[in-house]
């Protein structure tokens, strides 16, 4: 029975395939220089890879992938560009934090989880009717840029009495200019239907009962 990868030789792996891929070879000691260690540390992983018959390696000679390790390498460099763009699609993430969040969990991440991964971002990025939830995360994603993130909701998780400044109307909302409120303006919740479907704000001397679709959409920051 094949021994279990450590996440430390899955990432030799993934170098062997990545510079196979884009040199044409891999000598160690681009194994090295690419993961940024000695080159006693390479010697002793290709051996270990070697005995599970991932690769072939031959000293002052190219190392090569087996149709196994090939395999093997295909699958981690699969779920690194699925989690990356995940993280960097979906949630917004900087590339660079994508990129080393994806490295760290690539190697714990069965192909169940991964397949969940795959459908969920492309439903995310392609149903139609996965727009308006696609423009919502856009928006809560970069209220999470604020200095207090704390103060920033949208309108239908105000507490009830608690003031609120309009800080934006989302773009989900399809007549904003209809609604009786507009950016900086200053409200508070008074009150919430039963059914949770209708949110009366005070503005000022005013009383407004704003609907949930739109209330869902209207950011504020807590004062």
């Amino acid at each position: 029975m094949t021994a279990k990868l450590t996440e430390s030789l899955e990432d030799y792996l993934e170098a062997i395939a990545e510079l196979i891929a884009i040199d044409g070879h891999a000598h160690s000691k681009a194994v090295a220089e690419k993961l940024n260690v000695t080159m006693p540390s390479v010697t002793g992983a290709l051996r270990q890879l070697v005995q599970q018959d991932l690769i072939i390696y031959n000293t002052h000679h190219p190392v090569q992938l087996t149709a196994k390790g090939k395999a093997v390498a295909e699958r981690i460099m699969r779920h690194h560009e699925v989690l990356k763009m995940f993280f960097s699609g979906i949630l917004g993430l900087p590339l660079d934090k994508a990129t080393e969040t994806a490295c760290r969990l690539e190697h714990i991440v069965d192909e169940d989880t991964i397949e969940r991964f795959v459908l969920f971002s492309e439903a995310i990025a392609k149903r139609s009717d996965a727009r308006a939830l696609k423009t919502y995360l856009t928006e809560a994603m970069s209220s999470l840029c604020l200095d207090d993130r704390r103060r920033c909701c949208v309108l239908c998780e105000l507490p009830q009495g608690e003031p609120a400044v309009v800080l934006r109307l989302g773009r989900n909302i399809p007549a904003p200019e209809k609604l009786p409120l507009s950016p900086g303006d200053s409200l508070t919740l008074q009150n919430v239907s039963l059914d949770g479907m209708f949110f009366t704000v005070c503005i000022g001397e005013r009383t407004h009962t704003i609907p949930l679709a739109e209330a869902e959409n209207i950011w504020l920051e807590r004062t």
